[in-house]
């Protein structure tokens, strides 16, 4: 993307003014900063949320969430009620999806599971999913909400073809760093056309957008690490992020 793409979408970049530009930020100001304790033990967070109702795999996805994406389960907790679980189950799903690569080695073994998950699709369209807690769920968000199978596929597959070798090596190479950089940057943009039109946003459809609060989070932390994806600090969680959505949602603004 050409730099004065980005300047004319984002407005003119100025010193101390945070905004994404490939230069790193001082942490000084912030290295003493009082910061939250960290959530609590996760037996007590998932069921404190979940109440006596919830059934074991509803509660699977929760826990799978909160240990896997974080930042995805502080938003799902703020939805309402009638879509919590449909949301949880479909969050889950791109955390199995995410797993596969982080957790499988060879090659075959990883296609076998993403084939595993292609199947289990079909399946569930045909109502006989396998008795697999987020293909459970999964079954139950699209009776729900009768959602798409075509942006289900859509999701294995955009995921089997993040698996270039340069990130699989975790490459530190200037090209990698520039297709982070252009990637965070239509993030950017996104983020602001969702901001654009908050005012004629329905209120029971508000906590959707919280997502972004999260977003923005990730892309200033991304920036201070010189878009760096596989920087150790990003692996961090941000203990104030619970408190920003909180604060967020009862002000409703995103």
């Amino acid at each position: 993307m050409a730099a004065s793409t980005l300047l004319s979408a984002w407005g003119p970049l100025r010193p101390g003014v945070p905004g994404l530009c490939r230069c790193r930020q001082p942490r000084g100001l912030w290295a003493n900063a009082w910061r939250l304790p960290e959530p609590a033990g996760s037996g007590r967070s998932v069921a404190a949320v979940s109440g006596p109702g919830i059934s074991g795999t509803d509660r699977y996805c929760l826990e799978l969430l909160r240990k896997r994406d974080y930042e995805g389960y502080l938003c799902s907790l703020l939805l309402p009620a009638e879509s919590r679980s449909s949301a949880c189950a479909l969050r889950a799903f791109n955390v199995e999806l995410a797993q596969v690569k982080d957790s499988v080695s060879e090659k075959t073994i990883g296609l076998m599971r993403m084939q595993f998950w292609k199947k289990t699709v079909d399946d569930i369209y045909c109502d006989s999913p396998p008795h697999q807690p987020v293909a459970i769920e999964l079954w139950k968000a699209v009776k729900r909400h009768n959602l798409t199978k075509r942006w289900l596929m859509k999701i294995i597959d955009e995921r089997h073809g993040v698996s270039q070798e340069d990130f699989l090596r975790k490459s530190q190479d200037k090209n990698v760093r520039d297709v982070v950089y252009d990637m965070a940057s239509q993030a950017h943009l996104h983020l602001k056309h969702a901001r654009s039109f908050h005012k004629s946003v329905p209120v029971k459809a508000f906590p959707a957008f919280l997502q972004t609060v999260a977003l923005e989070d990730y892309l200033k932390k991304i920036q201070q690490v010189d878009f760096d994806i596989f920087h150790p600090s990003l692996q961090q969680k941000n203990t104030l992020l619970p408190l920003s959505l909180y604060i967020q949602s009862w002000r409703k603004r995103y």
